[in-house]
């Protein structure tokens, strides 16, 4: 028990560490901006880290008291809470660190051959029924940075589903045609008012609407998705409307898809 508890409080300080890393890198990127903002950004930031970090303290208070020493069962249980909590915790570091590098030029990409049908599947396994799969695409390789090719397709997902004001309902979508190769992640939730879908990637920008649904986060998602999009010289570009849903989607040009001889 002492080891779980000595491995989840270093992997919490670490975390914690890295989040205030970042921060400051960010917020020294930002001064440009005005006083207000600037707040309004250290609220948001100090509310989001606050949340994982308690349950994370909660998690850990429980597993060193009697309840879970007399109910070893509980133990899995308040384990997977510490774990689910770093993952969101360093999630939220690594976008905001790649949107620093971006910011600084400094973002580096590893590109290689990704097996893009075998990539949506993949991701798509990690959602329910709500998830439909169009995958009309000719069956590729596309040269992009796995790792960041995945977040970006997590973040479009998690944001479809954060702005389902019901049950959501997805579907991922994949064409070709003589402009090369289209992603496209429409859903049927709440939508974006047009006077702010041109706002929508900016960093910390979060949609302030009566039917808009409360949702958690930075507001960064859907900036880092630009930013690795723009990084590989691909184009990204929205359709929304108010109680109809959005579709985000993703223009890979022909020169990022491979022929098949390149291919494997």
């Amino acid at each position: 028990m002492n080891s779980v508890l000595e491995g989840a409080t270093l992997l919490t300080l670490f975390l914690v560490l890295q989040g205030l890393i970042g921060f400051t890198i960010w917020w020294f990127l930002r001064q440009r901006q005005q006083p207000p903002a600037q707040t309004e950004v250290l609220h948001s930031i100090v509310h989001e880290f606050q949340t994982p970090i308690s349950a994370i303290r909660m998690a850990v208070d429980i597993l060193d008291s009697p309840i879970a020493r007399n109910h070893p069962e509980r133990t899995e249980k308040y384990v997977r809470i510490i774990r689910e909590e770093t993952e969101r915790l360093q999630h939220q570091v690594e976008t905001m660190l790649t949107l620093a590098r971006a910011d600084r030029n400094t973002l580096v990409l590893n590109p290689e051959p990704v097996h893009l049908q075998h990539l949506l599947r993949s991701v798509a396994e990690r959602h329910g029924d709500y998830l439909t799969l169009q995958l009309v695409a000719k069956d590729t390789y596309i040269l992009a940075d796995r790792l960041h090719l995945t977040n970006v397709l997590y973040n479009l997902l998690d944001n479809a589903i954060k702005y389902s004001a019901d049950d959501p309902v997805i579907t991922l979508l994949t064409k070709t045609d003589t402009d090369g190769l289209t992603i496209t992640i429409k859903d049927k939730g709440v939508g974006i008012p047009p006077k702010l879908v041109a706002n929508i990637f900016q960093p910390f920008f979060r949609v302030h609407d009566r039917n808009q649904p409360s949702v958690k986060g930075f507001g960064l998602g859907l900036s880092y998705v630009q930013r690795i999009v723009q990084a590989h010289n691909w184009s990204i570009w929205v359709k929304s409307a108010v109680g109809q849903g959005s579709e985000f989607m993703i223009q890979v040009p022909p020169k990022s898809i491979l022929p098949s001889t390149e291919q494997g």
